[in-house]
């Protein structure tokens, strides 16, 4: 059995619990393919901690784990991360089994802003799309459909 604080979590995380994966696909500005690489996302919510783990997979047979993790207070989600110093997110409940998340992060020197929409569709298939800005300019959108394992 979950042990999630439903006062505090909105229904809408606790579908997201567990282990999703597929290929994510960055586009430049015009929408042209820039890059895609495999990953697989791990969700965890205990009472009201939030743990996340990415895995990503790259063509060149690199790979990058990244860790996160969070609190849940009225409803909106607060994450930071080990990976990256400054990192900074939150993520609520918009409605119509939808998730919006907002994160920031700096890298390579750059100040860069995610703007993510993640949409479930059933219980084991969802989509999520991801506008990147870098230095306050457009970066381009990046998307990934993804199944539950």
């Amino acid at each position: 059995m979950i042990n999630v604080d439903t006062n505090h979590v909105p229904e809408i995380f606790t579908h997201h619990i567990g282990t999703w994966k597929g290929e994510y696909i960055k586009t430049d500005t015009k929408g042209h393919f820039s890059r895609s690489f495999w990953g697989s996302f791990t969700f965890n919510i205990e009472g009201i901690n939030y743990d996340q783990v990415n895995y990503y997979e790259y063509a060149d047979g690199g790979n990058l784990t990244l860790h996160f993790s969070g609190t849940f207070h009225e409803g909106i989600l607060s994450m930071k991360s080990i990976s990256y110093d400054d990192f900074s997110a939150t993520a609520w409940d918009s409605g119509e089994n939808t998730i919006i998340f907002r994160a920031e992060k700096t890298q390579n020197n750059d100040k860069i802003l995610f703007l993510e929409m993640i949409n479930l569709i059933t219980p084991t298939h969802r989509v999520r799309c991801t506008q990147a800005f870098k230095n306050g300019v457009f970066d381009g959108v990046s998307f990934i459909e993804e199944t539950k394992s």
